[in-house]
Parts: structure tokens; C-alpha cells; sequence
């Protein structure tokens, strides 16, 4: 009997995907990757052992390299602190021309270089602080800037005693700050030394003896910060006198060019021939006081006659304890074996001056005739 067929009922989607039935992969199953490891530990111990052997042989060790940088740090410090002190002794010369020369000075012209001496000081003790300082220079670096701040206070104090000296009042104060200023001045040479030699001293240490520190000296004469100095010092300023007066000049020196070659038995000094003839004469101050226009006379004479040559010069100041060397020249002495020449010098004499036996001094010599 044949069979009916069904019509095939038509399928509708409902707008979901059906799940399949194999479940999803996820790769071959086993055990997992070992993670990769560093060096070996005893790589790790020759490298260091390597790097420790280098640095032996190119830098004398880690030590000896450490050495080395803080020996340059030196070098640099002492280059660097030389040109701090180059300044300062710049500044010192000018405060010793100032110094002696201020009765040639108005006033003001003493005020104004005298400030610009203060300002340079302050600057310079100011740069010492800003200094890079070493480990190796530590100790040093206080003795440094003590120095170059006593400069600055110790020119202060002169310069507000040197004002009232000149504006003539005050003049017993002014005296004592002048010694106190000039006291500051002293030590602070006295500390540069120090400072110095125990700079010398490190630089030698490190094998930099071929470096040299800078030297700076405000006051080479100590005894001038001594108020008794300083007394006389104002006393010059202010025109009076201190003490007992003693006025007095003295030849102290006298020789010639050609220089004398031989002597004759009577004592005369030989000189070769030559045709220019020189005549250097020092005069010394013996007084207490300072002397002004002080004569000098320079006379050449010979037994074989003839008009005596004469030369004069005029030293215009000289201080208490003062020599002045003057050179003379322009004379022509007779030549011949038998010809004496006498050269006589003759300082002085100053106003009221009491002894004058040593303003003369005399020489008799012989100039050899030329080809002789």
C-alpha cells in the first residue's frame, strides 16, 4: 500500500546560532615554559672581579682614582684663590703709595682712592666665600677669608683716621684707630702666611709642588703699626713736630763708573779709560724730621789746573731715616798717570743743622789715558 506523504513544513529561524556540540580547543595540554634566568652567578662575580682589575691598572685603583680627582680639585682651588690674592696685592701696593704719598694729596683725591680701595676689598673677600672649596682645602679656606676681610676693615680704619688727621680733629682718636687699623692689616699678612704654607704644604702632599700660591704683603714693617710709629706718622700730616728736633743730612755713599781696577801707593784708585763717566751719590736724613729741597753738589777738580766741574741736584723730600741715591753725570775727569783727579760731594746743609761733617764725602782717583 503506498504511503502518504507529508508535505515538509517550512522552518523559520528564530535569530539564534545553536551551540555546537565540540567544545573549543585550547591548545596541546603539557607542562609550562620554564622563564629564562640572568646570568649564571658566577658570571656576575667575574664581571666585578674584571671591572676591578681595570680600574687597578687605569686608575691606580677606585681609591687611587678618587685620589687623583680630589688632587685636581686642589690644582683648581689653588688657581682659583691666586687670583683673589693677585687682586689683593694689587690693592695693597696702592694703599703703600697712598700711604706715603698723601701730603701730595688733596683731601678728597685721599677719600676717593681710598674708597675704591674699601670696594675692591669687600669684592674680593666676598668672591673668597663664593669659592668651590675642596675636602682637601677645608681647613685652609677660614684663613683666607680672615685675611682678605681684615684688609677690608683694617683700610676702613685708616681711612676714617687719615680723614680726621687731615680735617685736624680728633687727632688722639684718629692715632689709635690708625694703629688698630694698621694691626688688622699686620695679622691679616701674618694669617696669609700661614694660610700659604699649609697651602704649599697640601700641594706638596699631592704632587703639585710645580703649583705656587700667590703672595700678598700690605704691611712689610710691622713696627710701623706701633702707636709710637703712628704718632709720627700724623705728626708729618698735621705739620707738628714730636719729640725733640734734630735736623741733619749725611753723605752715606759715593762711587763712580768706570769702577776703580787698581789703587796707588799713595792711595789714589785707578780707572781704565773710557769715555763717559758716571757719579752715584746716597744721601741719608739722620734727623727726626722730614727735610725738603735737600743740595746736593757734586764738584771735579785736577791738580793739572784748569776750571772745576760742577753738577748740582735737589732731593725735594726726604723722611725721617730716608736715603736717596741721585746719579750724576756730564762730568769729564783729566786722564794721564799723573794726573789726581778729586771728586767732592757735598750734601746739605738743611736749616737748622748742627753737625755738618758728614755732609762731605771726597775721592781721588786716576783715569788712564786711553790706549793705556
Amino acid at each position: 500500500m503506498a504511503r502518504l506523504s507529508q508535505p515538509r513544513q517550512p522552518r523559520y529561524s528564530t535569530g539564534k546560532r545553536r551551540r555546537t556540540s565540540a567544545r573549543r580547543r585550547t591548545g596541546p595540554v603539557g607542562p609550562t615554559p620554564a622563564r629564562r634566568r640572568g646570568p649564571a652567578p658566577i658570571l656576575i662575580i667575574a664581571a666585578v672581579i674584571v671591572a676591578l682589575i681595570f680600574c687597578w691598572i687605569f686608575g691606580r685603583g677606585c681609591g687611587g682614582n678618587q685620589e687623583a680627582q680630589e688632587n685636581e680639585k686642589l690644582r683648581q682651588y689653588t688657581s682659583d684663590v691666586n687670583k683673589l690674592i693677585t687682586r689683593s696685592a694689587a690693592v695693597g701696593s696702592q694703599f703703600e703709595t697712598l700711604r706715603n704719598g698723601v701730603q701730595d694729596l688733596s683731601r678728597d683725591d685721599v677719600a676717593g682712592k681710598l674708597d675704591q680701595m674699601i670696594v675692591t676689598n669687600k669684592e674680593i673677600a666676598a668672591d673668597a666665600s663664593k669659592v668651590q672649596v675642596p675636602s682637601k682645602g677645608e681647613e685652609l679656606q677660614p684663613l683666607l677669608q680672615l685675611s682678605m676681610d681684615l684688609r677690608t676693615t683694617g683700610v676702613d680704619k685708616y681711612r676714617a683716621a687719615v680723614l680726621d688727621v687731615l680735617d685736624n680733629k680728633n687727632v688722639d682718636s684718629a692715632t689709635a684707630t690708625m694703629s688698630q687699623g694698621y694691626m688688622d692689616l699686620v695679622v691679616s699678612d701674618a694669617v696669609l702666611q700661614r694660610f700659604r704654607g699649609n697651602l704649599d704644604t697640601k700641594l706638596k702632599q699631592a704632587k703639585l709642588s710645580f703649583e705656587k700660591v700667590a703672595d700678598s704683603v700690605y704691611m712689610p714693617k710691622t713696627e710701623q703699626a706701633l702707636e709710637s710709629a703712628v704718632s709720627e706718622y700724623v705728626g708729618e700730616l698735621t705739620g707738628e713736630e714730636t719729640g725733640d728736633e734734630l735736623h741733619g743730612v749725611a753723605v752715606v755713599g759715593l762711587s763712580v763708573s768706570p769702577a776703580r781696577v787698581d789703587q796707588t801707593e799713595s792711595g789714589e784708585a785707578i780707572l781704565p779709560n773710557s769715555k763717559t763717566f758716571t757719579v752715584k751719590v746716597s744721601v741719608q736724613n739722620q734727623g727726626n724730621q722730614t727735610e725738603d729741597d735737600v743740595p746736593v753738589v757734586v764738584t771735579l777738580e785736577s791738580d793739572s789746573g784748569g776750571s772745576p766741574q760742577k753738577k748740582t741736584q735737589k732731593i725735594t723730600r726726604m723722611k725721617a731715616g730716608e736715603t736717596s741715591t741721585l746719579v750724576f753725570e756730564g762730568l769729564t775727569p783729566a786722564t794721564g798717570s799723573d794726573t789726581v783727579n778729586t771728586l767732592t760731594v757735598n750734601a746739605g746743609p738743611v736749616p737748622n743743622e748742627k753737625m755738618t761733617d758728614n755732609n762731605e764725602m771726597q775721592m781721588e782717583f786716576i783715569m788712564r789715558a786711553e790706549g793705556a
